[in-house]
């Protein structure tokens, strides 16, 4: 059995207090969705990361934070001075907003202008800052663990991994990390997961993760001493992923064109990612 093959029935819906608000990203990455007309000379793309930060016990959330940043991405280097306006969109989602005020000025009204200076390397450079507002609080992964044993010192490990289903774009490279405790004498994962005896831990690996799929199953099997049933999952499974061409906060931008003349911006990219995110065993 691969060690993350589909499970035979999806995992219960999600608790309806907690829903994702990321909408589909139909379109490709550097969608110019929002952005005015592209300009011939456009070197530059708009990107916006998020870094997705939470402590989970079995589905309840115990922790959760989503910290921003909107970025100018140069696709080389610029030699001339330029202006842009843009405009947040779902403002309502995000809170505690840092500007880089060497470059970008709060105009009324709400609109952001940015004036970049020349740019001699194609570095990103940060415009704002922000953290999600705390009444939004989307859960992009769920992740149940649990431990079964047969006999004293045998331990059978399973973990089943399910987007939330409001997510309707897939998630990238996820990535499983368990670090049972106990005396173990061996440890069995199915390929294509692992297990590194001197660290002591389990990774199980998942390219993709898609919600309208059924869930992905995960497993190990453990011997030890005749306690290793109890103590195995006291520690929480570390979880890491990635997701591209939308936001988990659902901040999105209005771009206008600067009045230095020609656009500067050819693109706009989203991403969210996995920071601190861990999940509990009930």
């Amino acid at each position: 059995t691969p060690a993350c093959a589909a499970a035979e029935e999806s995992v219960a819906e999600e608790k309806a207090s907690v829903e994702a608000v990321c909408p589909a990203a139909d379109e490709p990455e550097a969608s110019a969705a929002g952005l005015p007309p592209v300009d011939a000379g456009a070197d530059m793309n708009l990107l916006i990361v998020e870094v997705v930060d939470a402590h989970l016990s079995g589905r309840q959330l115990v922790q959760y934070q989503v910290s921003g940043e909107l970025r100018i991405v140069p696709t080389k280097a610029r030699s001339l001075p330029s202006e842009f306006r843009f405009r947040l969109k779902n403002a309502h989602r995000i809170e505690q907003i840092k500007v880089n005020e060497k470059i970008v000025k709060v105009s009324q009204g709400g609109s952001y202008t940015v004036q970049l200076p020349r740019m001699v390397q194609d570095q990103p450079v940060p415009l704002i800052k922000y953290k999600a507002s705390s009444r939004w609080r989307p859960v992009p992964i769920y992740v149940d663990a649990s431990a079964h044993s047969e006999a004293p010192g045998e331990v059978s490990l399973k973990v089943v991994v399910e987007a939330n289903p409001q997510l309707k774009t897939a998630l990238q490279n996820v990535l499983l990390t368990a670090s049972p405790n106990g005396a173990i004498a061996s440890c069995s994962v199915p390929t294509p997961g692992t297990w590194d005896a001197a660290e002591g831990r389990i990774q199980w690996r998942i390219p993709q993760l898609i919600s309208r799929e059924q869930a992905a199953v995960c497993s190990a099997e453990l011997t030890g001493g005749d306690s290793l049933g109890s103590v195995v999952l006291s520690e929480p499974v570390l979880v890491q992923f990635g997701c591209e061409g939308v936001t988990i906060s659902g901040i999105e931008l209005e771009v206008q064109m600067g009045s230095a003349g020609a656009n500067p911006i050819s693109g706009l990219l989203r991403r969210f990612v996995s920071g601190d995110y861990k999940v509990s065993a009930e």
